[in-house]
């Protein structure tokens, strides 16, 4: 009997490490120069994918998506698969460089002729990979190609070549400025690349002002950082002056540089940067409701607690949100609890309150507790004082897996 599970026990990892390998049999062996000739004789498009060993969404993506049926019934039709390591390889440090990855893993589209389709980064589950796929497809035969050019050669200005090429050279990012001061066309493609690296306030500004013909040349994913740092310190100063219909027209001019799934990433830290500059809990909640931003109770909850802190004086705010929290029809877990504790605590509902922590202190066996139990003892005394001015709250977050599809 032993023997046997141990030959499944073998078995399984030698199905896992197949499956992990799935994906480097089905890509191109050779160069990148060998790929794109293959590509012209097959009239196929290249699908790059840039990654390195350690990053774990590439290496999900080989695990479960790469592997999956549909897609490689994708891509034996359509396309070759380059894989290329941006950490090991000449070939991915300049595919890198060239489409200036910001994250990985990176996707880039290119017809056999060279010219570039689309570029995204970050983890694709098989359907939004397949739609991706047959996207490109589309703008291929729409000829709708972005404004790099064919080379992996251009001459970049160092400070951003060393970037992704390593050469032992210290280049200070300070030298870019100087660059992009030289350039006569900001929209030349090395130009665009270095300005994508750099947050200097001028050239963030132009960026920011040329946003809708930038994604039409180069489109969004090689600027998405930059504006979602802009649009981060934007939103917190449309909060210091009240002014949200400038926060709702600049979520309409950034929204074409986001995929979907990163727009629902993104859009809740420009939100609740708008609250920390407004200090506006009522507009905050209904931007909440508006864009419908935590799609889960935790996520929600999770939202709610700062603000919970934020407004203990404000009983129109705290009614409103503990409403929320008495409402749910699913169990209330120990931090739920806590907030709702804190709630009737500053509503000065001292009886509910009371009720409340105790729940808290009674759930002894959740992973929350120990960390957090002289928070609760001492919540649970200035409750028995009647005094809600006596305990000074921390917010205590769930913790909420991350799903990477």
């Amino acid at each position: 009997m032993k023997k046997i599970f141990l030959y499944l026990a073998i078995l399984s990892m030698g199905i896992f490490y197949r499956q992990a390998l799935n994906a480097q049999e089905k890509a191109f062996q050779g160069t990148f120069a060998e790929c794109q000739t293959q590509a012209k004789k097959d009239n196929k498009l290249i699908l790059i994918d840039l990654y390195f060993v350690g990053c774990i969404p590439c290496a999900q993506m080989d695990k479960e998506v790469f592997p999956d049926a549909n897609v490689i019934k994708e891509l034996n039709k359509n396309y070759l698969l380059y894989k290329t390591d941006v950490m090991k390889e000449m070939d991915g440090k300049k595919l890198a460089r060239k489409y200036g990855a910001p994250g990985f893993p990176t996707f880039v589209v290119v017809n056999p002729d060279g010219q570039t389709i689309l570029i995204e980064s970050g983890f694709f589950s098989v359907n939004r990979l397949i739609a991706l796929l047959q996207e490109a497809k589309q703008r291929d035969k729409a000829q709708q190609y972005l404004a790099f050019n064919k080379t992996l050669d251009n001459p970049y200005p160092a400070a951003y070549s060393e970037r992704f090429i390593k050469t032992g050279e210290k280049h200070d990012f300070a030298e870019l400025e100087s660059y992009l001061d030289q350039q006569e066309d900001l929209f030349n493609e090395t130009a665009i690349l270095a300005n994508s690296v750099t947050g200097f306030t001028k050239y963030n500004n132009w960026a920011y002002n040329n946003l809708p013909k930038l994604i039409n040349m180069y489109g969004g994913n090689l600027l998405r950082n930059k504006i979602t740092n802009i649009a981060k310190a934007r939103s917190k100063e449309f909060g210091n002056r009240q002014q949200l219909d400038s926060l709702h027209n600049m979520f309409k001019y950034i929204r074409p540089t986001f995929t979907d799934r990163l727009w629902d990433v993104f859009l809740p830290s420009f939100i609740t940067n708008y609250y920390t500059g407004s200090k506006d809990a009522r507009s905050y909640l209904a931007l909440i409701d508006q864009y419908k931003l935590y799609p889960t109770w935790d996520e929600r909850s999770n939202a709610l607690g700062p603000i919970i802190i934020d407004q203990s004086n404000n009983s129109t705010i705290l009614q409103a949100i503990r409403s929320q929290y008495l409402e749910q029809q699913q169990p209330l877990d120990i931090v739920d609890n806590y907030r709702l504790a804190l709630l009737h605590y500053y509503l000065q509902d001292y009886d509910n309150a009371a009720k409340s922590i105790a729940i808290v202190l009674n759930t002894s066996t959740s992973p929350y507790f120990s960390p957090n139990k002289n928070e609760f003892l001492a919540l649970q005394k200035a409750i028995e004082k009647k005094d809600n001015t006596l305990f000074k709250a921390k917010d205590i977050k769930k913790n909420i897996p991350v799903k990477l599809s």
